[in-house]
Formats: structure tokens, C-alpha cells, sequence
């Protein structure tokens, strides 16, 4: 009795322990660069370093040793102190705390505090700034570490996988899968491997294996005499696997050696499927008639745009483990897939439907953004978001990685593709038609929005490939000219962030796997936005015309166009891969008229650079509209809407961005060439050679 009552007595002290403590922002020593906005947002302009004030509004419990906040940072901040207050000493009193890492969209940071003192209440942050670095900081808190938060992982594991990739992409092994050919009850796979008294064995290895797993090699079927001579053998396309009926066009096929000790050794790499029959194999896509689009569109999204701006393709954002729901239900339809029963959400799908007979109606290029949010951020995710989402993804991100290392993440995943694929491929466009598949988003920025933890980059691009091949051959088994879409940002040859990879190294790593495993009909999704997503003069970038740049934009975006014409890029039959910009914008930092102006004027000078360039097919304008959780950024063609004055009003870009590839055009564009700097069109054009 006496230990309830203590127990009662307590612990609301317990709870108050564990309660955050919310600081408010401010600037330190009234700088007019920093702005508090009424949500408690503090906006930090360009201009260099500068320190802020953090007042606690209560005392500081001794256990909060957290510092966090949400931070959307152009630039970031690699040198960052803290000292306390409100008697602030520096020297040895200042404390170093963790980088403040550039991002694109709201980002946690936390940082573990050192040195505490007593009784303080007042926290000053000294950010040594870059010049051109902007700033927005927003609930900032104290709070005590979460369990094993700031411990040292055990990166052994991840290690010694991306270890093993590196070797596994470089060795020339004695023998070689040459094409692996399907068709609706056989598969075919073809090989060269030279004869010697070692038998050899071709196994198979499911999709959801890992390069590394000890496990892989499954089925292995000894190759006889008449066999390796032919240098060709016919195996079942289907067999059972688990008590269901599999289908082997998920399975790569590897040469292997068995040992006296029964080890199974690796003669070749693995190679996936290259032909197999699709449903339809002649459908009709739309050929856009000009290059303009809009990103992330759907049908309660000003549709009247589509056609008074002329738009002839969109992206399409897909929440993928939204297509699906853990049990049946009346708002569910339940459909077979590779043995297994799924229960389709109704209620997601008839919303999509919507968008894409919109869509339909207009001809337009349709192009979806595959998403994923993360199972570890999202709180009581449910079953399949737990069971298609990555373990190891960090909370700090909204999205992760598919778990491709799951026997039922890879199931579940594959049967919310398989739902989209056979329901917006069909000739009839019933329900209106996916012509291509952006498989996640970013990849480059894979810590901001394909998370799966710190990750060296062949272990993410591993789970990276193995995701493009599944939407590959799941959605090619519907339409034969479905194409998945790696998606990358501006940055280029430097990553733009510690844990960024850069769009370069994507791409070169992407050469490797289709070298070694075989090619298949990839294309590029890029998001060449300007240098400072803020300053929308994007004429002025500091980039350079060759493939070393830090970032390609729109000033130098024939780089792109000269990348993808190198012949390490083009697909196997020497075609040039298409290139869809499909997320770009440019930010007006204010409803000003100077502001608008600069904006259209960046939108003018991009169209005019991506004309020439037969390899962009489209440009997918993003954000349509104005939106309030861009950190501050006006990138819409049109307003907010809840703008006080003029909601979703059209700016001066709706109105050039309507009279592009219309008779109109150069008139449209002709104002915006005195504040370029250039007499003609014809001079911001580059045919500066790359190396």
C-alpha cells in the first residue's frame, strides 16, 4: 500500500522528467536577416554567420541533454557551438555541437549537449554560415536521449556487405550468364562457361536474396556435357516454392561450383530476366506535342490547368502502402499474386482513378512517383507499411527504402505493383493509364527520402537496384513499354551532403550492376531546380560546363544531355535513355513584383535551354501551386491558397507558362531577356565541350 501511494505521489515528477522542453527562437542580437513568423518558423536570410537565443520557458531538468529541431537548410551549417546562459562565457565554455546537414524539405536534427552548467534557461547557437546559406528553423525543444540514440552502431555488418558488393561488381569471373529469355511456361538461359573437370551448377537466387546471403543459391541443377556445349539450358518457368506457385521471373540465375565440403561457389554474376512476354505488348503511349508538365498533380488540383496551360504529361505521387489493406474489409477487394491473397483499397484506388481519367481525357504522359512511408517515423504504422518498409530506415526521414531483403516485404511490395500495373495498363484505359514508374524519390538524397540508415553507397544502391528490377518486370509483365525512372536531384559530382551520394556516382554505380547483371530499359527522372532553391536567377548559378560540376541546373543543363549521350549510358540497343525533368521550380521569395518577374524570367530561360535537347522529353513543373509546407519557398504557378489577397491567384509564370509552344512564345518570353543580361535567346545556349 505504502509503494502504490509512493508510486502515485511520484510520478507525475516522473512524467514532468520525461516532458520535452519547448524553446522559443529569436535572434540574438536583433539581426533584420532573421525573422520569427507567427507559427514560431524562424527564417534565417543569406548573408553569413550570425547567432540566435533559445529561452526555455520552464527550468531545465538535468536529464535533457537533447538539443532538437526541425531545420529546411539551403547550405547548411558545418561549424555550429552552443554556449549558455544567460551569462554566456566563450572559450572553453562554447560547445561544439553535431553539423546542421543542408536539406530540401523539413528535417529533425539533434544533437547531444556537453558541458552543461547549472541553472541555465538560455541557450545561444553560433552557426557559422556560408554567405549564400538560408536558414529555417522551426520547434525547438530539449529533451533527454532516447535509448541507445547517441550509442555506437555496430556497422560491421554493413560493412562487410558493402565490402562484399564492391568485390562481388569487379571480378571478372571465368564464366558468364548471357541472357536469360522467358516465355509464358519456360525459361531459357543462355551461357559461356569453358570446360574443365569442375562441374557446374546453375542456381537460382530469388530477388529478395541479398548478394550475400549465405542462402542464395537455391535449386542448383548440375550442367551436363550436351548442355555446356550448347552453352544453353530449359528449366520450368514456375515451381513451387513455400507451398505456392512461383513465379521464376523474380529469381536471378548465377553459375556456381560445389565443393567437396558442399560450399557452393560463384562462377559468374547473377542475371536477371531480359525478355519475357507482357500482356500487352502494343499499347499506345501518349508522345507529349511540347515539354511542359506538372509535378505531383492530381484530379482536385485546379484541373481546368490541364488544358488552359497546355500540359501534356504529370507526375503522380503514390503512397504505395496505401494500395493495400492488412485485412478485408468492405471498403477492400481481395486478388491473387504469386500465390498469396491481397486485399486492395478501395478508397485509394477509386481516388487515383480520378486522377488518371483526367489525365486520360487529355492524352497526357503519365508518370508516378513511387513512395513509401516510413514504417519507423509514422506512428502505429500498420501491417504493411511495417512489412513493405526498410528496418534500419531513420525516424528523421518521411520515407524509406522498400524492405528488399524480406521474403514477404518483396511480396507485399510486388503485389501493390502488380495492383497498379494491371489496373492502369489495360487498352481500354477503364480506369485511366501509368505509362512510367519513378521508382522512389531523390535516390542521390537517399537519407532525406529513400531512408534505410546510413548506408555506404553500394549497400543502398544494392537495395536500390533490386527495387528498380522488381518494378521492371512487374510492371513490363503488364506493358511492354513500361519504363521504371531512377530519380535524382541537382546535385551532380559533389553530393551536397555527408550523407548524400551525388547524382554522378548514381548513375556510374547503375552502369555497374546492368554490366554485370544484364540491362534493362531504364530511364532518368532529374531535378535540375536552380543552386539556391530560394533565388530563382538561376542564370547566375555557379556551375561549370563539364561533368565535374557540383550541380547541373538549368544553366547548365546541356551537361545532362551530353552524360546521357556518352556510351556507357545508352540503353543496349545504342538508343539515347529518355531524360524527364520531373520536379523543378522556381521560388519567388515574395508576392513583390520583382520577385515574380525573376521567377517567370528563370521559368523563360530554362524552356529556351531545354529546347535543343532532344534527350529531355518533358519538364514536370513542381509546385503547381504555392504550398505552405515548403519551408517558406513560393514555387507554385500560382498563389496560396489561403493567401489573404489573391488565393491561388495566377502569377506572372501561369501566364508564360501558358503561352509556351503556343504561337505566343516568343512574345511571352521577349520581356524576360534585359534582366537575363542577353539581346537573343540564341546566347544563353552552351556548346561548351565536356569532359
Amino acid at each position: 500500500m505504502i509503494l502504490r501511494l509512493l508510486a502515485f505521489v511520484l510520478w507525475p515528477q516522473v512524467v514532468l522528467a520525461l516532458q520535452p522542453v519547448e524553446l522559443e527562437l529569436s535572434a540574438f542580437d536583433d539581426s533584420p536577416r532573421v525573422q520569427v513568423e507567427q507559427d514560431g518558423t524562424l527564417k534565417i536570410s543569406p548573408g553569413g554567420g550570425l547567432s540566435l537565443r533559445a529561452v526555455a520557458g520552464t527550468s531545465v531538468p538535468s536529464t535533457h541533454t537533447v538539443l532538437e529541431f526541425e531545420s529546411f537548410s539551403l547550405g547548411g551549417c558545418d561549424n555550429a557551438h552552443v554556449l549558455y546562459g544567460p551569462v554566456f562565457q566563450g572559450g572553453d565554455k562554447a560547445c561544439q555541437i553535431a553539423p546542421i546537414d543542408h536539406s530540401e524539405r523539413w528535417s529533425v536534427y539533434t544533437t547531444l549537449l556537453a558541458k552543461q552548467p547549472e541553472n541555465w534557461n538560455e541557450l545561444r547557437l553560433d552557426l557559422a554560415l556560408s554567405p549564400q546559406a538560408a536558414l529555417s528553423l522551426r520547434n525547438a525543444r530539449l529533451r533527454p536521449p532516447n535509448p541507445g540514440e547517441f550509442e555506437e552502431k555496430d556497422l560491421s555488418r554493413v560493412d562487410r556487405r558493402d565490402h562484399f558488393l564492391q568485390t562481388y561488381l569487379a571480378t571478372d569471373f571465368p564464366a558468364r550468364i548471357q541472357s536469360v529469355s522467358l516465355s509464358e511456361d519456360e525459361a531459357t538461359i543462355s551461357f559461356h562457361a569453358s570446360h574443365s573437370s569442375q562441374e557446374i551448377f546453375l542456381a537460382e537466387v530469388p530477388l529478395f536474396r541479398a548478394p550475400d546471403d549465405p542462402t542464395r543459391f537455391e535449386e542448383p541443377v548440375p550442367i551436363n556435357s550436351e548442355q555446356l556445349k550448347a552453352g544453353k539450358i530449359t528449366l520450368p518457368r514456375h515451381r513451387e516454392r513455400d507451398g505456392h506457385n512461383y513465379d521464376r521471373i523474380f529469381s536471378r540465375w548465377q553459375l556456381i561450383s560445389i565443393d567437396e565440403k558442399g560450399k557452393r561457389i560463384p562462377q559468374s554474376h547473377a542475371r536477371y530476366p531480359d525478355v519475357f512476354p507482357s500482356k500487352y505488348s502494343h499499347l499506345t503511349v501518349p508522345v507529349p506535342a511540347n515539354k511542359k508538365g506538372l509535378g505531383g498533380w492530381a484530379h482536385n488540383r485546379s484541373p481546368e490547368d490541364l488544358g488552359e496551360l497546355g500540359i501534356t504529361a504529370i507526375t503522380v505521387n503514390i503512397l504505395l502502402n496505401s494500395l493495400l489493406s492488412p485485412h478485408p474489409s468492405k471498403s477492400t477487394e481481395s486478388f491473387q499474386w504469386q500465390g498469396r491473397t491481397f486485399h486492395a483499397n478501395l478508397t485509394t484506388l477509386h481516388r487515383h482513378d480520378r486522377t488518371f481519367q483526367e489525365a486520360a481525357r487529355h492524352n497526357i504522359l503519365v508518370d508516378v512517383v513511387l513512395l513509401l512511408p516510413n514504417p519507423n517515423r509514422e506512428k502505429n504504422a500498420n501491417a504493411i507499411t511495417s512489412i513493405m518498409g526498410h528496418p534500419d530506415a531513420d525516424p528523421s526521414a518521411p520515407y524509406a527504402m522498400p524492405n528488399m531483403d524480406s521474403q514477404e516485404g518483396v511480396a507485399t511490395y510486388g503485389a501493390a505493383l502488380h495492383l497498379l500495373a494491371q489496373r492502369y495498363s489495360r487498352p481500354d484505359r477503364k480506369f485511366g493509364s501509368i505509362h512510367n514508374y519513378i521508382v522512389h524519390n531523390e535516390v542521390d538524397a537517399g537519407w532525406s527520402w529513400t531512408n534505410c540508415g546510413e548506408k555506404p553507397l553500394s549497400y543502398f544502391f544494392d537495395l536500390y537496384h533490386r527495387s528498380m528490377r522488381l518494378v521492371d518486370l512487374i510492371t513490363r509483365s503488364e506493358s511492354s513499354n513500361a519504363r521504371p525512372f531512377i530519380t535524382l536531384t541537382h546535385h551532380w559530382a559533389a553530393p551536397g551532403n555527408r550523407r548524400f551520394y551525388g547524382s554522378k556516382n548514381m548513375l556510374l554505380e547503375l552502369t555497374k550492376w546492368t554490366r554485370a547483371e544484364g540491362d534493362f530499359p531504364w530511364a532518368l527522372a532529374y531535378h535540375p531546380y536552380p543552386a539556391s532553391l530560394r533565388n530563382p536567377r538561376t542564370w547566375e548559378d555557379g556551375v561549370t560546363f563539364d561533368f565535374d560540376s557540383d550541380r547541373i541546373t538549368p544553366r547548365n543543363i546541356e551537361v545532362l544531355d551530353a552524360w546521357m549521350r556518352s556510351p556507357a549510358m545508352l540503353d543496349k540497343g545504342g538508343a539515347v535513355r529518355p531524360i524527364h525533368l520531373s520536379e523543378n521550380g522556381f521560388n519567388s521569395p515574395d508576392y513583390s513584383e520583382k520577385s515574380l518577374r525573376e521567377q517567370a524570367a528563370g521559368m523563360a530561360y530554362a524552356w529556351k535551354k531545354i529546347q535543343p535537347l532532344s534527350s529531355v522529353v518533358t519538364w514536370q513543373y513542381h509546385n503547381h501551386i504555392d504550398n505552405r509546407k515548403e519551408g517558406g519557398l513560393r514555387i507554385g504557378l500560382r498563389k496560396f491558397p489561403d493567401d489573404e489577397k489573391d488565393p491561388l491567384g495566377r502569377k506572372p509564370i501561369y501566364f508564360l507558362y501558358r503561352d509556351l509552344a503556343t504561337d505566343k512564345e516568343d512574345e511571352a518570353c521577349k520581356p524576360y531577356l534585359p534582366m537575363i543580361g542577353v539581346s537573343s535567346w540564341g546566347e544563353v545556349l552552351s556548346t561548351a565541350a565536356t569532359k
